[in-house]
């Protein structure tokens, strides 16, 4: 895990970088240099220093689920029976290969899983076989993702002030 050193200062020069690393995550360090006027050693120090102290999170990999065969994205939100520590049942819900990501949520539902599927009957296996069979499960609705826009990194100029919360 990222080294954590309390309330951290991102400055406007850590601003820049971040906007154009958003703008274009596979930026070299000589371009990022080139473009804020800093010698590709100091970028390359900003950015280690960014990673270090979990600014920046990671890079990862964004990949067409339909260019694999997976034809379905869906929402499953998810009502639980109440007394039974949430944590085991989100670790067992993970354990489903199909689930991408699981949101624990205030309001009517308790989970709110995002999985991608085949098809619908790919997506019935994995209910019937899977995500009802959980212990504590008690209700849930299934949502077919019909297009999506998706925000992938957080706007650097969002933290006016320049500090950044853990």
């Amino acid at each position: 895990m990222a080294e954590r050193d309390g309330a951290r200062r991102v400055d406007d020069v850590d601003r820049k970088l971040l906007a154009l690393l958003g703008a274009d995550p596979r930026a070299s360090t000589r371009k990022l240099s080139r473009a804020i006027g800093m010698s590709p050693g100091a970028v390359g120090e900003r950015l280690e220093r960014l990673q270090e102290h979990g600014v920046i999170r990671g890079f990862s990999l964004d990949v067409d689920p339909s260019a694999l065969g997976f034809g379905l994205e869906v929402l499953v939100a998810i009502e639980l029976r109440q007394g039974s520590p949430v944590e085991n049942t989100i670790d067992l819900l993970w354990g489903i290969e199909e689930v991408q990501a699981i949101q624990l949520v205030t309001g009517r539902w308790d989970l709110v899983l995002t999985m991608l599927v085949r098809d619908q009957h790919h997506l019935r296996e994995v209910l019937l076989g899977a995500v009802w069979s959980v212990a504590d499960f008690q209700h849930s609705e299934t949502m077919i993702i019909l297009d999506r826009r998706q925000r992938v990194a957080v706007d650097p100029a969002a933290a006016a002030d320049g500090s950044v919360e853990e």
